[in-house]
């Protein structure tokens, strides 16, 4: 039978009346519209077009080979009626069906089966039974509806096997979670290097301070962040600090491991000291012999692994910045990191703060807590800081939120404290109606109600100016303005990377997020700066879980990167360039820089997008069960109110002021998301009565976006329009499309019919 799959008409169908018939008792039925039935047979073969199309295989589009009313067909003719085809594996029960078109030949299906299972075509065989016997099928046979499969051992991609382990370097958030994620997967096959004798990393176990707090909510941060990383003990972190500080994030660091089973295939207190590539790089045989030695005796050993994934943490040396006057100052110099401040030191004075990141404003906060008289954040500019119920918001929400909508939420809270409008930062790139807009700054946001608050009772002011020169307890800024009388400055100034991670690697760029383009040496660290018009997280769980899946992905089915390499992959990445008078490794990349390696990465193979297919819902589920908006507010409105005790039993007299934030504010949020997105949320969360939907993406299924009517009539319309490959496959063209000259885009009562 011929089938037809045009666009469908916008003008109103007038529906006919349905044949009378009557039931047994006698009652006129009526029969199934035609219409009806025109509709649901179009929408079949639509979404058999999707399943053939999602497996790669080639739809023969019958408007190829359509004749002018009426005309008599010329040439060859194709049949476009659809079957099913069902493969049997050859010594096991495993089956698979999916549809096909009576033209699809086997060395198509062949190829695709091959290559979801990232396996050599040649190597399968398909048989038919002819009566008593069998045979094997030629490439240019139309595929049999029962077909035998000889040389695959399942329909699902097996993993590879590498003949070394895969080595780990670095203890930290991503060194866990890559290992938490191959014990996940039941691959015990890895190794994990630390200098530290315990779990968690430089950033928490060296440079916290023991007063420092995670900024964001826990629920953006916790290490088993995914629907495909919760466990029976590693559920939706409910129960969780919100705001924990360092010892309760290092504990849970150490919960997820032990509760994952990773803490065996760790080896603390080893430095990886050399990197030797064994083979040639560009052969898949290669291998990375690493020098190991032991931070306690210095000891050295070999390990040979087969794929590095490298985790220098965030960058580990101070900016040393030194200002005249240094040793004539009279107080402290130091960089309020790894308790280097006396915080205990500073009831009743003065501490200036050069500097305006997020560990700048961390430190504020430290220092005010210590009962310090006033802080001044010293900074050339003033960077965007962030009140906490837009960070929530911004987690919580399934897609990403607008950055109008950001910027709109950090008004209340700007014009209670004075802070000026969030629209005229200088890192605000806004179009004049305010519609769209871009947020560009060196440094992340620090996030925290309490800044302005400081600011509010005086015990935090911002001065916008640089430091000149000092004398005794004295800052001399370049306005000519003094600030006298402090007794502590803290260099915030920036961390600087380590070259250190580049001579190991030998090398002298970064190709994506691989050291040197070599992609099972994948690096990652935390990107410098913020770059972005939508935003999805201001924390670290969502990136880390899509760095390590795909690299894991890839590192599992090597022949996907194979193809992507084919593809041009190397060329389209970005490259980042170590420089020496900068002081900048190569390994030091900003956010905007590996926003678009991700990207470019994941273009080049669907397969990588399929994996992050449950992160929208998991988050908005996950963040409404951690942290849902009464409880939410409620924390945020004690922790305001606590801080106006404290700072009034350290005397000051300013009146209660409320939280600028109500239920109602937020409510008005969601609603405005709604409108800018077009995706519906709730204040009240979502609804939990159902499970997150996991996108069935085996070989033969039919694919998500196939839901959506419209996705359907576009790949319609696509595949209507690509002929090349069944040209090439006929060797005459002109016999093959009878009809090359037809406007796909015409809807004609003979195009809308659809026959059986």
């Amino acid at each position: 039978g011929v089938w037809s799959l045009p666009a469908m008409s916008t003008a109103p169908q007038q529906m006919p009346y349905g044949l009378v018939k009557r039931g047994a008792n006698g009652a006129r039925e009526r029969s199934v519209s035609p219409t009806i039935t025109l509709y649901e047979n179009r929408r079949a073969a639509l979404e058999n077009m999707a399943r053939m199309s999602n497996m790669g295989l080639h739809v023969f589009h019958p408007d190829w080979q359509q004749t002018p009313g009426g005309g008599m067909p010329r040439g060859r003719q194709y049949s476009t009626s659809f079957k099913t085809v069902t493969l049997k594996i050859l010594g096991n029960d495993e089956q698979l069906t999916f549809p096909v078109q009576t033209c699809t030949r086997v060395h198509d299906v062949k190829e695709n089966l091959a290559r979801a299972l990232t396996l050599d075509p040649e190597s399968i065989d398909f048989i038919v039974r002819k009566g008593c016997s069998t045979r094997k099928m030629l490439p240019s046979d139309e595929m049999a509806t029962v077909v035998t499969v000889k040389g695959i051992a399942s329909f699902k991609p097996q993993k590879h096997r590498w003949p070394h382990p895969v080595g780990i370097i670095g203890a930290g958030y991503n060194g866990l979670k890559t290992a938490m994620a191959y014990i996940k997967s039941g691959d015990t096959n890895f190794v994990c290097f630390d200098r530290n004798d315990q779990v968690g990393g430089y950033c928490w176990i060296t440079a916290a301070n023991k007063s420092s707090k995670l900024q964001t909510e826990f629920g953006s941060f916790h290490i088993w962040w995914g629907e495909d990383m919760v466990t029976e003990g590693c559920q939706y972190p409910k129960g969780w600090e919100i705001w924990p500080k360092k010892a309760e994030v290092l504990k849970h660091f150490h919960y997820a491991a032990e509760q994952y089973g990773v803490l065996p295939y760790m080896q603390f207190k080893s430095n990886v000291a050399k990197l030797d590539i064994i083979g040639d790089r560009d052969h898949h045989e290669h291998y990375y012999k690493l020098m190991v030695n032991s931070v306690e005796s210095g000891d050295s050993r070999e390990v040979n692994v087969s794929v590095l994934y490298n985790y220098p943490g965030c960058m580990t040396r101070n900016r040393i910045i030194d200002y005249p006057g240094e040793d004539v100052f009279g107080g402290l110099v130091a960089y309020g990191m790894n308790d280097d401040c006396p915080y205990e030191e500073l009831s009743g004075k003065n501490i200036a703060i050069l500097g305006n990141g997020a560990f700048a404003v961390e430190n504020a906060r430290t220092a005010v807590e210590h009962a310090a008289n006033k802080v001044y954040l010293l900074t050339r500019r003033k960077n965007l800081a962030s009140p906490r119920v837009p960070c929530w918001f911004v987690h919580q929400g399934p897609v990403p939120t607008p950055g109008k909508l950001v910027l709109d939420m950090f008004k209340p809270m700007y014009e209670l404290a004075d802070f000026g409008d969030p629209w005229d930062y200088w890192s605000v790139n806004a179009s004049k109606d305010k519609s769209k807009v871009s947020i560009i700054q060196n440094s992340r946001f620090g996030i925290g109600d309490v800044t302005f608050l400081m600011t509010l009772y005086g015990k935090l002011e911002y001065v916008q100016d640089t430091l000149k020169r000092l004398t005794h307890q004295t800052l001399h800024l370049t306005s000519g303005r003094k600030i006298e009388d402090v007794y502590i400055i803290l260099k915030s100034l920036g961390l600087l990377g380590d070259f250190t991670v580049d001579r190991l690697h030998k090398m002298k760029q970064m190709v994506g997020q691989w050291c040197d383009g070599d992609w099972r040496r994948p690096l990652l660290i935390d990107a410098i700066g913020m770059n972005a018009a939508n935003f999805t997280t201001f924390s670290t769980g969502i990136g880390s879980h899509g760095f390590v899946n795909t690299q894991k992905y890839l590192h599992d089915h090597p022949k996907e990167y194979y193809r992507m390499q084919e593809m041009g992959l190397l060329k389209q990445l970005p490259v980042n360039k170590a420089d020496e008078e900068l002081d900048k490794p190569a390994y030091c990349y900003d956010v905007k820089y590996a926003m678009g390696a991700a990207i470019i990465t994941e273009s080049m193979n669907p397969k990588l997008s399929e994996l992050s297919a449950t992160d929208p819902e998991y988050k908005y589920r996950m963040y409404h069960t951690a942290h849902p908006l009464d409880f939410y507010l409620q924390e945020c409105i004690n922790d305001w109110d606590n801080y106006q005790k404290m700072f009034k039993e350290q005397g000051c007299t300013r009146e209660y002021v409320p939280y600028p934030y109500t239920k109602e504010m937020i409510e008005g949020y969601f609603q405005t998301y709604e409108e800018l997105t077009h995706v519906p949320a709730r204040a009240s969360g979502p609804d939990m009565s159902r499970g997150i939907e996991v996108p069935d993406n085996s070989v033969g299924s039919l694919p998500s976006w196939a839901k959506e009517e419209h996705q359907l009539e576009s790949l319609s319309h696509q595949l209507a329009r690509d002929k090349t490959w069944w040209a090439q496959q006929s060797g005459n063209k002109a016999d093959l499309f009878q009809r090359s000259d037809h406007d796909l885009d015409v809807v004609t009562p003979e195009r809308l019919a659809l026959k059986a």
